[in-house]
């Protein structure tokens, strides 16, 4: 058997004026635009981050593909690592200290063609760069260093022996 319960619903008479109501649906379009550019706001500030970081990311794998190279060049040229070596300076490229992508050897001795090829690919693809080539016996450390737009940045240092 089933009962029914009455319901005694008072219904209240909810009218109110129009002219207490305008205005009120573009404040609330307006709240909603406000939140959403500042979302949007702060995506695009996430991207530029992560596009800087990824820049800075490329650029020291890049650093530390060249000091291999170099470390490579000494070791197949392993009876005169001193020739290698190279005081703190800015990386020369052989357009007048510029990047030459169109760089060819000219006819020295195997170490001065290999600093004068890698220091050209150090200026084509690092920005002011500068390099410090250190050999004490059979160890090499080669310390390359540019502008990385992060004072807190370290420059990449890898050491070797040969």
């Amino acid at each position: 058997m089933i009962h029914t319960i009455p319901l005694n619903i008072k219904r209240r008479n909810n009218t109110v004026a129009l002219a207490r109501q305008s205005g009120l649906g573009l404040i609330e379009v307006l709240v909603t635009v406000l939140v959403l550019g500042i979302g949007i706001l702060g995506i695009a500030s996430t991207q530029v981050v992560s596009l800087q970081m990824n820049s800075q990311s490329q650029n020291r794998s890049q650093a530390v593909l060249l000091a291999e190279d170099l470390l490579d060049r000494i070791r197949a040229n392993s009876d005169n690592p001193g020739a290698y070596a190279l005081a703190d300076d800015d990386a020369q490229g052989a357009d007048n200290g510029a990047c030459d992508t169109s760089f060819v050897p000219a006819n020295a001795s195997v170490a001065a063609n290999d600093i004068a090829a890698w220091e050209n690919n150090l200026s084509c693809l690092l920005p002011a760069a500068e390099r410090t080539v250190a050999v004490n016996g059979n160890t090499v450390t080669v310390t390359i260093d540019w502008d990385q737009n992060d004072q807190s940045m370290n420059p990449v240092v890898v050491r070797t022996q040969i």
